[in-house]
């Protein structure tokens, strides 16, 4: 019966998502994933968005530290909100990568897990392995599917130390990176959750600093960064990528990465051959300039080749985040700053990515 019950789900999906020519409108909202505020049924801003995904105006939501209180409150949230549209196949995304200040803490009941530095450097491949096992098989529990994790970065050795803000890469090494994150990565997709690599290209201080400068790696970087990705996505590994705002100039000398079509649709996509999703998040932070304001970051990543733009609050300056954001796209697109084409194009990877979700689920189930 349960696995019936997936199935219908599935056909579901694929009837009411994958129908030809949608109405532009909710193509955009397919691209547009959320933060709130609260953790129970009850709250306001939990029933607020609930009427969103019940009324397809997003594709998904984001849950963060203030929306997580234990694993069982967890789990009826996550259950609560998929539950207002199952057909929407709701994108339920979380950031676990390990470490002293993840959301996902002892303190509040979860496993715990080391760092990604500490896990390089004291734990070998098999302890890992069954390591990041728990990690997934806690994150299906809690019912999410999109895991922000894990980080790309090569690390950088003069901010080794205790801080645990400094150990979010696993090691300066790009065999180790690669080693280590494809353990991640297989770990997730066996618990039917799929892991989002960071920072692309790279994230500089960023990674450390919450994102709250602009920060240029244009004389820092190094070749040897992409190598992780090359070699995952040659492996077959990534399914979703999360952009930096980092500046490189030799890349783009307008444009931070995050905004730039340089980086994604050239380097990305193009020559390195990366056909999945493009996340970016954090479009209202101090480490992109002050130069662009936010409807100019909104479209100018949309139109550099972003696929699912991520906000952690829900409300923008005047109205809220779907409704703005909606806004902006559907307005750009009228003015002839975007194609239809292009939102076209995300919406077919988005599909793409939850279907694959939704057949995960079933053969997991199974």
């Amino acid at each position: 019966m349960m696995i019936k019950f997936f199935l219908s789900i599935i056909i579901c999906l694929h009837v009411t998502l994958y129908a030809k020519n949608p109405p532009l409108e909710d193509m955009i909202s397919q691209m547009i994933v959320i933060g709130f505020d609260g953790q129970k049924e009850s709250d306001k801003w939990v029933e607020q968005i609930a009427k969103d995904i019940k009324r397809a105006k997003i594709g998904g939501v984001i849950l963060v530290d203030k929306n997580i209180q234990n694993p069982a409150q967890l789990k009826k949230l996550t259950e609560y909100l998929k539950a207002q549209n199952p057909a929407l196949s709701l994108l339920v995304v979380a950031e676990q990568e390990g470490g002293e200040n993840s959301a996902f803490s002892s303190k509040k009941g979860f496993i715990g897990f080391p760092s990604s530095y500490d896990m390089a450097k004291s734990k070998d491949i098999e302890e890992s392995a069954l390591m990041y096992k728990s990690m997934g098989l806690e994150l299906l529990k809690s019912g999410i599917n999109i895991n922000f994790g894990p980080v790309l970065d090569l690390h950088n050795k003069a901010n080794v130390g205790d801080d645990a803000k400094f150990k979010r890469s696993y090691s300066p090494f790009e065999e180790i990176v690669t080693t280590y994150a494809t353990l991640f990565i297989n770990a997730l997709r066996d618990a039917s959750v799929i892991a989002v690599v960071k920072y692309f290209p790279v994230s500089g201080a960023n990674l450390w600093d919450g994102f709250s400068t602009e920060v240029d790696v244009t004389g820092s970087w190094k070749f040897e960064q992409l190598k992780p990705y090359y070699d995952l996505i040659a492996f077959e590994k990534l399914d979703a990528v999360l952009m930096s705002h980092v500046m490189h100039k030799e890349l783009d000398e307008s444009y931070p990465a995050v905004l730039s079509s340089n980086v994604i649709q050239k380097l990305l996509r193009e020559k390195m051959h990366f056909e999945g999703v493009v996340f970016a998040d954090n479009l209202r932070s101090g480490s992109l300039s002050n130069h662009f304001d936010f409807k100019q970051r909104v479209i100018r990543s949309i139109e550099a080749g972003a696929d699912i733009l991520v906000f952690s609050n829900y409300f923008a300056d005047n109205a809220s985040m779907p409704f703005t954001v909606q806004k902006i796209l559907m307005d750009a697109i009228k003015n002839g700053e975007i194609k239809e084409e292009r939102i076209a194009l995300s919406y077919e990877r988005i599909l793409k990515l939850k279907y694959k979700l939704s057949t995960k689920r079933v053969n997991h189930v199974n």
